[in-house]
């Protein structure tokens, strides 16, 4: 109210009606976008480990077929672009002829520009591996820039999740994900909004699919009887 020089809820109300440019700052300001690369080791590892050497001896996946992953909620980049660096180095570890194709979406215009720079400070850095680091980014001063190697492997566009009228973004045209990872987002909402969401990634993930959620919302998916925990080390779910 003080930004837009409102007296009151009414005049603010009127302010971001007549400005959507205001009614955007409003809702980024409500919303939670903090993340940082690799946020939980011990879950990329083992996607690595496990989750990816099973979707690419997929007998149901040619060398053709993509493996396709859907960063939902993916702030400014960091989780996304950490699964491309570890797709990038479990491909070219393996030899794989199957490209990783990685969709991340936002509902926040403005973390979407930043990730699109790619430009980080040290600290969203710190859980990754000094490889990659070295490999993939350019340091100038205090930040360091990812590399357009990386940048090409993942496609950032506004969805919301809580759009009913879709199942997927239409970025990705007709879902079929092998993997979707979406941590530290359900725990935001209420149970009604937690199912509708789950049930949106049910319908957009294969048979078999992955479903990487943070820890905190290991009960949430698991009171949703459509997916099964894959692992007790981790919130990894395979869709049953």
């Amino acid at each position: 109210m003080m930004a837009t020089s409102s007296r009151t809820p009414e005049e603010f109300l009127n302010a971001i009606t007549d400005n959507p440019g205001e009614a955007s700052l409003l809702l980024d300001a409500l919303t939670n976008s903090y993340s940082e690369f690799f946020r939980n080791p011990l879950t990329f590892a083992i996607l690595e480990q496990f989750v990816f050497p099973k979707l690419s001896n997929d007998q149901n996946i040619s060398s053709s077929h993509e493996i396709r992953i859907w960063s939902a909620g993916c702030a400014a980049g960091q989780e996304p672009y950490s699964l491309a660096l570890l797709a990038h180095h479990f491909k070219n570890g393996h030899q794989l002829a199957q490209p990783f194709r990685i969709f991340a979406t936002d509902s926040s215009s403005r973390q979407l520009e930043v990730a699109q720079r790619g430009v980080f400070e040290f600290k969203a850095l710190e859980n990754t591996r000094l490889l990659f680091v070295n490999n993939y980014f350019a340091k100038s001063g205090n930040t360091y820039k990812i590399d357009d190697e990386i940048k090409k492997q993942v496609d950032f566009s506004v969805y919301d999740l809580l759009d009913e009228k879709s199942s997927a973004p239409p970025a990705s045209i007709f879902g079929d994900f092998d993997i979707i990872m979406c941590s530290n987002v359900l725990l935001y909402y209420k149970p009604e909004i937690q199912k509708m969401i789950l049930t949106k990634f049910s319908r957009s993930l294969k048979k078999n699919g992955f479903l990487v959620t943070g820890e905190t919302e290991i009960s949430i998916v698991k009171a949703f009887r459509e997916f099964k925990l894959y692992t007790t080390h981790a919130a990894i779910f395979i869709k049953s």
